[in-house]
């Protein structure tokens, strides 16, 4: 469905597409047990998917100029994005879209401030519905239900959102390829 192609793939009647991985590395533990290890922040969309912020690209438009007004309009944060962030682009024949990913680490406070000022950004309530903060551990609840990244990863991602995220959860060094193949594992044996 999408084949990896170069940043700068350009093709008749195809729109561009940006979207970015905020994350901030933290050592906070929940329940003084479960290491964290980062915030990642991801968005409940107006269609009900999960995804990343980001959006269309106008036409001659750089792709990191669109992705940073973009930005502003979705979480009313100027993030300055550079080539530099860029990880790589798909491309969608079926779709005639080429979606371009980025991944950017921002401070925790940052963080943790770009989600209480979300709420008065531009798109909020209309594209976009929430913010999410993706588990990153993984645990039994007492009925030995596996919770945490591996159910998380069970949810309806956009596009290919959710390859994305494990890709940049490993690029990050903030999980190791061997915990990212265990979280799919699990996720794959968890009954819905």
């Amino acid at each position: 469905m999408f084949e990896k192609v170069d940043k700068n793939y350009r093709k008749e009647g195809t729109r561009q597409a940006a979207h970015v991985c905020l994350f901030a590395r933290s050592n906070d533990k929940l329940w003084d047990k479960h290491p964290i290890r980062a915030l990642v922040n991801m968005h409940m969309r107006f269609d009900g998917k999960i995804g990343f912020p980001g959006g269309l690209i106008d036409p001659g438009e750089n792709t990191e100029t669109g992705l940073n007004r973009e930005i502003m309009a979705k979480i009313g944060l100027d993030l300055g994005l550079i080539e530099s962030d860029w990880v790589y682009a798909h491309y969608s024949q079926e779709k005639k879209i080429v979606l371009h990913f980025y991944c950017k680490e921002i401070g925790l406070e940052a963080f943790c401030d770009m989600e209480k000022n979300v709420m008065s950004a531009k798109e909020f309530g209309i594209e976009l519905l929430g913010n999410i903060r993706v588990p990153l551990y993984t645990y039994l609840n007492n009925d030995k239900d596996i919770c945490g990244l591996p159910q998380f990863l069970n949810n309806n991602f956009v596009g290919n959102a959710r390859n994305q995220l494990l890709d940049c959860l490993i690029l990050k060094q903030i999980l190791t390829t061997e915990e990212v193949d265990k979280a799919i594992e699990q996720a794959k044996s968890i009954k819905t």
